[in-house]
């Protein structure tokens, strides 16, 4: 059997036949938005537990390999597979990621997760701002980007 791409604006997915491992590309990108660069981690459409996982992973040594406090983060995940499991690994994934980031939005929450959402921040330790639209949380980023900025100067 051949190996299977699903295109994606943001990223392509390679499922190879034989061990169904999940290949990525550009699941991580660098964006600027005016005056503030994002770290976009897109998670959106990825459909089983094991590949979120294994893209939690990927993204957790791409974060953790940043200097401490130096990047915003805005994640994708409309139409990611989730569940319990998956909500308690995300709030260790956002716990651990914390001595890294500066600030953090997310976008795509529908349905369970936004009833999890609720208990994410006690949990996680993390405050992690939700928004239906990536224009949103841009903007969202970059406020905390100015009001760092304005401590900064005084």
């Amino acid at each position: 059997m051949e190996n299977t791409i699903f295109e994606n604006s943001s990223r392509t997915l390679a499922a190879r036949a034989n061990n169904n491992e999940l290949v990525v590309e550009n699941l991580i990108r660098r964006i600027k938005y005016k005056n503030i660069e994002i770290v976009y981690v897109d998670f959106s459409n990825i459909r089983s537990q094991e590949k979120v996982y294994q893209a939690m992973d990927y993204a957790a040594n791409y974060i953790r390999q940043q200097l401490p406090r130096s990047i915003y983060t805005l994640t994708n995940i409309t139409g990611m597979y989730f569940n319990t499991d998956i909500f308690n690994r995300i709030s260790v994934y956002a716990k651990q990621n914390e001595p890294f980031v500066k600030g953090s939005a997310v976008v795509g929450m529908s349905g369970l997760m936004q009833i999890f959402y609720n208990s994410f921040s006690r949990i996680s330790g993390r405050e992690v701002k939700a928004f239906f639209s990536e224009e949103e949380a841009k903007e969202f980023l970059l406020n905390i980007q100015l009001a760092n900025n304005l401590k900064f100067a005084q």
